[in-house]
């Protein structure tokens, strides 16, 4: 597949957002969506995008044809963690300068358990991949912050007795929720919203402007920084924005390290 004349690549391109963002927040030209459902590709190409046919773990892309890829929450519709190595690599292989991934964050789903909680994307149908923030450290070596929820007020918490597949939590619409502050002892790990990665393939003159930019994708009003974050970069932390990654190797293709599917939880 040729990809001249494009310079980022959104995988799961669904209904173009992504393309959007990909074009004001990373300052994208000309993009091309790559999704598997031929429904959402007639979609995207009736509103203009440019969309093609594929399985982004298993693409066969030219290496280093485009300048960035996105992945926006997809990595949670894979089947497993060998999916999503693969679609990683993939990408990794097609960019020269970034990855950007964003998806929901699942790492408190069992500590919210306990207190009869839940959030409303963790029991969709359409998400086999609980991909958590320490899964995605080991396949990527990377840093990232995350924007907090603080209780179970946030509409994003539903209780467990809620139906499968909802959105947000609606009072009078959904079941009645016990009211729990998210901090030890009742909630002994942090709970966040989404995992979001830049992640920097070789070192390039707008490396900032793109960590910006994914501040302006996903702001927050909460950031926390890996202690293990150089001092030279602590300034990301007073940025509002919902996670940053940055790869600790200067190589040009992140280290991939594949799990089992069974490592999933």
């Amino acid at each position: 597949m040729l990809l001249e004349g494009y310079d980022f690549l959104d995988f799961g391109a669904s209904t173009g957002d992504s393309m959007d963002l990909a074009v004001t927040h990373f300052g994208g030209q000309r993009g091309m969506g790559v999704d598997k459902d031929p429904g959402k590709i007639a979609r995207m190409r009736d509103l203009g995008y440019h969309c093609m046919a594929g399985d982004i773990t298993r693409l066969d892309l030219p290496a280093k044809s485009v300048r960035f890829v996105t992945m926006n929450h997809v990595l949670e519709h894979l089947p497993d963690l060998h999916a999503v190595a693969l679609a990683i690599e993939s990408a990794a292989r097609a960019a020269t300068d970034f990855l950007f991934i964003q998806g929901p964050f699942f790492d408190a789903d069992d500590a919210l358990a306990r207190h009869g909680l839940k959030f409303y994307w963790s029991d969709w149908r359409g998400h086999p991949c609980h991909l958590t923030t320490r899964q995605l450290y080991s396949l990527l070596h990377v840093h990232m912050a995350r924007d907090r929820v603080r209780d179970s007020a946030d509409p994003c918490i539903h209780p467990l007795s809620s139906p499968r597949d909802q959105h947000a939590y609606q009072i009078g619409v959904h079941p009645p929720k016990p009211h729990v502050r998210f901090k030890p002892p009742a909630v002994p790990v942090p709970v966040y919203r989404e995992i979001v990665c830049v992640v920097r393939l070789r070192e390039f003159d707008g490396w900032h402007d793109a960590v910006r930019a994914a501040a302006g994708a996903s702001p927050s009003n909460d950031t926390v920084i890996s202690p293990e974050m150089p001092p030279t970069r602590r300034w990301l932390s007073r940025m509002r924005y919902d996670g940053y990654c940055e790869r600790r190797s200067t190589s040009r293709t992140p280290k991939l390290t594949r799990r089992p599917a069974a490592a999933l939880g």
